[in-house]
């Protein structure tokens, strides 16, 4: 009886040997890929600068939009949701619109739009039509709103080959909640929201 737990005690110790050195070598994997992933410049990564614009894009937006209950969105848990959450109070239309919107801040009219993101916005769009892609174009100081139905377009070609939403140049503080009613209203949101 000794003899076998004496046995079972080598062979449990051996076990928690090969766990510990497979744990060891997967850590030691994972830690040489990560590396790979920084050095490697095919591989696109958030730039902390491109943040640092979309945070003040976003900034801007809730700025000049006092009629947007706004819900700002940062998670990594579930790839692909839009940065924002929006709730329109229109007083023309005596009614509240719900639309989600992803932003983008571009130099050179192309948005880094991820696979996750493209199929978030196809499938919202096929389900509610009340998805946007707000672009930046530093360019111009201009702000293009897409419909979620043309993201995976914006995500392989030059904006400007697309038909935006709207297009509101400076001051976005007078022009931008005009556009996004409009928007909300004839035909980027399903019939079951339109106002009756």
């Amino acid at each position: 009886m000794a003899r076998v737990s004496v046995e079972q005690a080598k062979s449990s110790n051996l076990i928690k040997k090969n766990l510990e050195s497979n744990s060891a070598t997967l850590k030691g994997q994972k830690f040489v890929s990560s590396n790979r992933e920084i050095q490697d410049p095919k591989i696109k990564k958030g730039s902390p600068v491109g943040k640092k614009k979309e945070s003040t894009f976003w900034k801007n937006i809730k700025d000049v939009t006092p009629n947007v209950f706004w819900t700002r969105i940062e998670t990594y848990g579930t790839p692909g949701i839009p940065d924002l959450l929006g709730v329109f109070r229109s007083e023309k239309y005596k009614k509240n619109f719900s639309f989600w919107c992803e932003l983008k801040v571009t130099k050179n009219y192309r948005l880094d739009i991820s696979p996750f993101q493209i199929s978030w916005n196809l499938k919202r769009y096929s389900l509610m039509r009340d998805n946007f892609i707000m672009a930046n174009a530093l360019e111009e100081r201009a702000l293009y709103i897409f419909s979620g139905s043309v993201v995976r377009e914006l995500a392989t070609n030059d904006m400007r080959e697309l038909d935006p939403v709207a297009v509101i140049n400076q001051p976005w503080k007078t022009n931008l909640e005009p556009a996004l009613e409009l928007a909300l209203v004839t035909g980027s949101v399903s019939t079951a929201n339109w106002p009756k």
